[in-house]
């Protein structure tokens, strides 16, 4: 699948870059796809290792932690010349965390870098704003890693499948991406476990995601909704209980709530409009022996409820981001809140569920 920085139009894989023998002197890593971040600074470590004489190779290899180290350092060891070896790999982390102007640094060595080493900058979040990543960007050293939407899933875990030589069928896929999404860590790990369930060179088929992967987040999300749509506030609150046990953040759970929503607000206008039900499941998004999970709830909870839902989610997702409130009890609120509308029960006040 080719790399793509959203809103900034297509750039060069990293990837698949490295592995066609081209490798730059600095690179940029940063996303909340954490997944292929650490893929792509696996992938440069590999080809720089590759060059390094194995007898030097604790010589020419330097990590920094930049809550520890100041990028000053970080650079001058970029500069150093490698030891008995055509090349030099400097890793440092945390570059997110640095200040503006501890930036400093690096902005004449993007200009002018070491072409024996190779500085790799790696973060969770960076703010392209500041003067060093601005001139990342422009050299094409900044790669950004955003996670995948729910309809990139399918195809990405197909490409992942070939590249691993797992013959993955198409409905499977999107059957797994579903079940194990959104995550490409879970995803890659449910993909490996099937590969090793069906034996060497046998195709991964429907029944065998559906076999191996009955427990799943995407299956506590559904049991969610449905007990929501039903009013079942106290059976609602033990699915979020079991998800909360599960260690299930409560971000993750809001986002898979809230996508589940929108997916059941997209069903209803669509049964609204006389669409076919075998055809809503592909209109809307999930795998076919999903659809009565979404139609279900389309067809006991009103529009006023599901707007207000979505409205109370988002506000949860802002306040579990910015506020220090617990967020099990956070999303335990709202999802008594909502269950009770879907109910017809009178709910708290606009806003309550995130104070």
């Amino acid at each position: 699948m080719a790399f793509v920085a959203r809103g900034s139009g297509p750039r060069p894989d990293p990837i698949a870059a490295i592995a066609e023998g081209a490798l730059a002197p600095i690179y940029c890593f940063h996303g909340a796809e954490r997944f292929l971040v650490d893929r792509a600074l696996q992938a440069v470590r590999q080809a720089v290792v590759a060059r390094i004489p194995a007898a030097f190779a604790s010589f020419n290899l330097d990590s920094f932690d930049l809550r520890e180290s100041d990028l000053g350092s970080v650079v001058g060891t970029a500069k150093t010349l490698p030891m008995m070896s055509p090349m030099r790999l400097v890793v440092a982390k945390g570059i997110d965390g640095v200040k503006a102007d501890a930036l400093a640094p690096l902005v004449p060595y993007i200009k002018d870098p070491n072409p024996q080493a190779c500085l790799v900058l790696v973060g969770d979040k960076v703010d392209v704003r500041f003067k060093a990543f601005q001139a990342l960007k422009k050299a094409g050293y900044l790669h950004e890693f955003l996670p995948l939407r729910d309809r990139e899933l399918a195809a990405w875990l197909g490409a992942e499948a070939q590249r691993r030589r797992i013959a993955l069928r198409p409905d499977a896929a999107a059957a797994l991406a579903a079940l194990a999404g959104p995550e490409l860590g879970p995803l890659s790990q449910a993909l490996e476990q099937l590969s090793l369930f069906v034996g060497p060179e046998q195709p991964v088929t429907l029944d065998d995601v559906e076999t191996l992967i009955a427990e799943t987040r995407q299956r506590s999300v559904f049991e969610l909704t449905r007990a929501i749509a039903e009013g079942e506030v106290t059976g609602a609150l033990v699915v979020l209980s079991n998800m909360f046990r599960n260690r299930e953040p409560p971000l993750r759970v809001q986002f898979m709530l809230a996508r589940q929503l929108r997916q059941i607000w997209k069903a209803k206008a669509l049964l609204e409009s006389g669409m076919p039900r075998d055809q809503i499941a592909g209109a809307v998004g999930v795998p076919p022996f999903f659809v009565d999970d979404v139609i279900g709830p389309a067809r006991r909870m009103s529009q006023p409820v599901l707007a207000r839902g979505l409205e109370r989610l988002f506000q949860a997702d802002r306040a579990l981001k910015s506020s220090k409130i617990d967020g099990e009890i956070l999303l335990s609120r709202l999802v008594q809140d909502i269950a009770l509308g879907a109910r017809g029960k009178s709910a708290r006040a606009p806003g309550a569920a995130t104070r």
